[in-house]
């Protein structure tokens, strides 16, 4: 008997060993069970119900990987300002498209423009000012809710270009275009995380700044870069998510704010900085994505996804926990 309640006991310590050291394991694991679920409810559309998540949670993903690197620099280090920064780029790259294809490229630059401003917004709050991060991105948010409720008077419901359009919700074969394009951005800031001396810079700083002080890493300079990363994301994601909904929206960035730091900590990032996935990220942007089309299959309410999402949350908070793993 007590044999048996050992090799119990080994068996679930293997499992929750491999489980902390496989970070972005879980979010894996819970997309193909909650897509499973969801086809199972739904009665049909296996490939599909994968294929059309996976598109829309390309955007969750994109902001994800911005925010991943504010959250690796450490510091308390988070941006709250993602989903108003998404916002007010859609109305200004609407604005200056106005439904034109040949004004596609002067969109993009400008959705480019309102993340560097934004950014440098953010980093002089922080860095020169010195406000609590929270605070800061909150604040720099507030400011852009209202720019945007002023260009949505003035800009609402201009169409994206068609071209752009097309782009956005297109498909190669069965494999729809955001899909590749969230693959391919992937693979590329996988390689900046682990392979960069900038990847490597951040998750040091992330880790201990008093050791990267040492280590003559100038932990100012690459946060300032990350916040730039996290705000040209959101203001890119704004931008691609009006041409896949065919123009802007005042709702349109409401579920990207906590959403964007939900798919960094499930994704297998460490909340307190100097460790993070972007593979992670990918697959929990697609278990939350999965998570709202099974709670619309299901017919949960709106306010099961919030609840089934944070025990998500604090599920693999508890599992993988909070802290830097010691060597």
């Amino acid at each position: 008997m007590s044999t048996t309640t050992n090799t119990k006991v080994t068996l679930g310590s293997k499992v929750l060993n491999i489980f902390r050291t496989q970070r972005a394991l879980p979010a894996f694991v819970g997309s193909v069970i909650i897509w499973l679920l969801t086809a199972a409810i739904a009665g049909r559309g296996l490939t599909g119900t994968l294929t059309s998540s996976i598109a829309i949670g390309t955007f969750l993903f994109f902001v994800g990987i911005g925010q991943m690197f504010v959250i690796t620099s450490g510091n308390g280090g988070i941006d709250l300002s993602v989903p108003y920064v998404m916002t007010v780029s859609a109305y200004i790259t609407a604005s200056v498209m106005h439904g034109q294809n040949v004004k596609l490229i002067s969109g993009l630059l400008a959705a480019l423009a309102v993340g560097i401003v934004v950014g440098l917004l953010n980093v002089f709050l922080i860095e020169i000012i010195a406000m609590p991060p929270i605070i800061a991105t909150l604040s720099v948010g507030f400011i852009l809710q209202s720019a945007t409720l002023v260009l949505s008077t003035k800009s609402s419901g201009i169409p994206s270009p068609r071209i752009f359009i097309n782009l956005a919700t297109g498909n190669v074969g069965p494999i729809p275009n955001m899909a590749i394009f969230g693959i391919i951005v992937g693979i590329i800031f996988t390689l900046i995380l682990t392979r960069s001396s900038y990847g490597r810079a951040i998750q040091g700083i992330g880790q201990s700044r008093s050791a990267a002080r040492l280590a003559g890493l100038k932990s100012q300079r690459l946060t300032i870069y990350a916040y730039l990363i996290s705000s040209l994301f959101a203001a890119f994601t704004g931008f691609l998510l009006a041409g896949y909904a065919g123009g802007p929206s005042l709702t349109m960035g409401g579920n990207y704010q906590l959403g964007s730091i939900a798919v960094v900590v499930l994704g297998g990032s460490l909340i307190a900085g100097g460790l993070s996935n972007v593979p992670g990220i990918w697959a929990a942007a697609l278990l939350l994505t999965l998570l709202i089309t099974l709670v619309n299959v299901a017919h949960l309410g709106a306010g099961a996804q919030d609840v089934v999402q944070g025990v998500l949350i604090v599920l693999v908070l508890t599992v993988g926990g909070t802290k830097r793993q010691k060597d």
